[in-house]
């Protein structure tokens, strides 16, 4: 790698924090092996973002982010044109500028795309039609058209790319991965009720309001259980209804090492989304051992389907996810069976082996 340009900052192992970054966001700090003289994080954009809660009322905070996305991607186009690399892997949205300064001298595009095609994602959710959408939807589709390749997270997300017409040769799933921090205690099969843990945003988007729903009903018929959410802000209503939920309880968000004791502590994940285009916690559970039950529109299911055991695919509904719930509360045992497969599985689904298939892939695409 000639360079790393990230507007979000890493870290390697052993490296201090830079002088600019509070202490308490230390922790949050992904540690990637990127040497310090490869990468350039531009303390500028992470200001700019920051300054969206000075936005005045009515503006949107969306609009103001994406716009903060296209000044790096200018910013990035010219350090392109400087270092006259070989092959540049952008990032969604923030790369049409980058491609195009790319192209100009001959090199490779590679989009490394977070997500679903932009008209599926449209087609599953309902996002308010602001004055920059136009704008966003315009380079999303220019980065798709100048890539010689687009990487996506699961197979699901690449089948949403070619529906929408991209030549299914240009499109390559390549599954992410998780590893185990050192130091995390083993699990422990639990004397008291079956331990359930959802992380991520508490968002309608997650099917928080689904799970809630469900464990609810399965109270109401006597099953007892242990329920507990991980995540920082949220939707103020599904907020106050985790805190009038029998048994279920709430931590803002947590350093990964502490997410993924947690992990460990627990007896399965949720993740019954509406909409994932993969789901990081599931790795990063099954790196703990922990399986995992997701929705069919979760792209992390792909786990499942190649290691059948380590988890369950639900629809992303009341009824699916608490008929599956159940059966796990009656049969725990069938939970703590599922423990030897999910960690079969992150075996497949480390950072490692990921770099391998990204490597193999570059190998076999690009002369």
């Amino acid at each position: 790698m000639s360079k790393f340009y990230s507007g979000v900052p890493i870290l390697s192992e052993g490296e201090c924090l830079p002088w600019w970054l509070p202490e308490m966001y230390g922790a949050r700090i992904k540690r990637v092996n990127i040497p310090k003289a490869a990468r350039c994080h531009p303390l500028r954009f992470q200001a700019l973002i920051r300054a969206n809660r000075f936005l005045p009322s009515g503006f949107s905070r969306s609009d103001y982010t994406h716009r903060i996305f296209h000044l790096f991607d200018a910013w990035a186009a010219k350090q392109v044109l400087k270092l006259k690399p070989r092959i540049v892997v952008g990032y969604e949205n923030s790369s049409s500028k980058t491609f195009l300064a790319a192209k100009s001298i001959g090199a490779y595009c590679v989009l490394d795309a977070s997500s679903l095609h932009h008209k599926s994602i449209a087609s599953l959710l309902n996002f308010p039609n602001t004055n920059y959408l136009s704008e966003i939807v315009r380079r999303k589709e220019a980065e798709v058209e100048s890539s010689d390749l687009i990487i996506t997270c699961s197979p699901w997300a690449r089948e949403s790319f070619i529906e929408n017409g991209v030549p299914a040769d240009k499109v390559r799933s390549i599954l992410l991965g998780s590893e185990l921090p050192k130091g995390i205690p083993a699990w422990k099969k639990g004397k008291g009720p079956v331990r359930f843990i959802f992380a991520g945003g508490i968002r309608h988007l997650k099917s928080i309001d689904i799970i809630l729903d469900a464990f609810n009903r399965l109270y109401e018929e006597g099953f007892r259980y242990s329920l507990t959410f991980v995540g920082g802000g949220g939707d103020a209503d599904l907020l106050g209804r985790i805190q009038k939920t029998p048994l279920a309880s709430r931590h803002k968000n947590l350093p990964q090492p502490a997410l993924y004791s947690r992990f460990a502590d627990s007896d399965c994940l949720l993740l019954p989304s509406r909409f994932d285009s993969f789901g990081m916690v599931v790795a990063e559970a099954m790196a703990c051992g922990t399986p995992a039950i997701v929705s069919t529109n979760t792209g992390s299911k792909s786990i499942i389907e190649k290691f059948p055991g380590s988890g369950w695919i639900v629809e992303p509904t009341v009824d699916s996810l608490y008929e599956k719930l159940r059966e796990l509360l009656i049969d725990p045992e069938i939970l703590y069976c599922a423990r030897a497969r999910a960690l079969e599985a992150s075996g497949c689904f480390t950072w490692q082996a990921y770099r391998a298939r990204v490597r193999e892939t570059f190998k076999e695409i690009f002369p």
